[in-house]
């Protein structure tokens, strides 16, 4: 089990290096990126300006362990 949980931890990890790097280099490139802060659908601009487009729907939270299919 432990040997799982560390490729798990190594998977989140380079998840969430590899979402920065194309999130800095979308910005670089000049283009717009679209996220959710606190709440909103923010469309943030290569100088840094934002603009809110819309509320995000609220998050399904599932527990953790929970089996969920994928199709």
């Amino acid at each position: 089990m432990a040997i799982q949980q560390d490729a798990e931890q190594r998977f989140a990890a380079k998840t969430m290096r590899y979402t920065r790097r194309a999130y800095q280099a979308s910005l670089k490139s000049g283009q717009k990126v679209v996220e959710i802060v606190d709440g909103n659908i923010v469309e943030t601009s290569p100088d840094g300006s934002t603009r809110i487009l819309k509320k995000a729907a609220p998050k399904h939270k599932a527990p953790a362990g929970m089996k969920l299919k994928v199709t």
